[in-house]
């Protein structure tokens, strides 16, 4: 019997995603590394030194993304071998990539004032949702109506991930002013799949605030620690499985610092 088709089995693969509930952009990104591997090899015939070659093809790029390029494959042959099209896993023998771990960057507080002060309805929205809920980009864009229940935020996630997300009163007074504007449906109404396309709202972000959009959600994350000293709800708030990716995202002040240090003086007797 001869191997499957690249094209079949990415289509079978794709068929999986779709059936575990990944998120459309997560399933895009996937397929498109898979089809990147298959360009170069016969999927099921690939061994680890086909993948060592097509990884080193890669080096160009940034380690995040061989990194994510690299998990894909995994996860693609990890399925492969569950589904008995594949009898080894080749990525078993590859390395990992290594993800330097950076400082945040975080959008002062001044260019959100700035930004919200000038900003029309819907702009003004986009920039709370990212400042204030602490939203990603994907979850701003997909947001839609039935999603708020009071001051109560249904997001789904990274990773398909649901989590209930509490709005302040600011961001509330923001919803409803589109809610009243708008027909039941998207909060952000485009031609792609019924909403803008994330690119575009990437854009008007950028434009209003002078800020990457994730910018906006490490300072909203750090100044929620700074407000309640509570790792665990700023935790829950951003949707992170993991304690360790929530304290990345934190940008302490010098005071915050100091005043840590200070905390570990043993005060001794006279």
């Amino acid at each position: 019997m001869s191997p499957l088709k690249n094209d079949e089995i990415i289509a079978r693969f794709a068929t999986w995603l779709e059936a575990t509930g990944r998120a459309d952009g997560t399933i895009k990104l996937r397929l498109a590394h898979v089809a990147r591997l298959g360009r170069r090899v016969q999927l099921t015939l690939a061994n680890d030194e086909h993948l060592e070659t097509a990884l080193g093809a890669t080096r160009h790029l940034a380690r995040d993304t061989r990194h994510s390029i690299l998990a894909s494959w995994r996860l693609f042959y990890r399925w492969a071998v569950a589904k008995r099209l594949v009898l080894v896993d080749p990525t078993v023998e590859l390395g990992s990539i290594p993800v330097p771990v950076r400082l945040p960057r975080i959008a002062p507080d001044a260019a959100i004032a700035s930004a919200l002060r000038s900003a029309d309805a819907r702009d003004r929205a986009l920039v709370m949702l990212g400042r204030y809920a602490c939203l990603r980009l994907s979850e701003i864009t997909t947001l839609k109506m039935m999603h708020r229940d009071g001051d109560r935020l249904h997001v789904r996630g990274k990773g398909d991930k649901d989590r209930v997300v509490y709005l302040n009163d600011e961001v509330l007074a923001a919803l409803r002013v589109l809610e009243r504007a708008l027909p039941d449906g998207h909060y952000f109404p485009g031609e792609t799949d019924g909403h803008l396309h994330p690119q575009s709202v990437h854009k008007i972000i950028k434009r209003v605030t002078g800020w990457h959009p994730h910018a906006l959600r490490h300072a909203g994350a750090t100044a929620a620690y700074r407000a309640t000293r509570d790792l665990r709800a700023v935790q829950a708030m951003l949707g992170h499985s993991s304690l360790a990716t929530t304290q990345r995202y934190l940008h302490l002040d010098d005071d915050s610092m100091r005043a840590a240090a200070a905390g570990t003086v043993i005060k001794l007797a006279a």
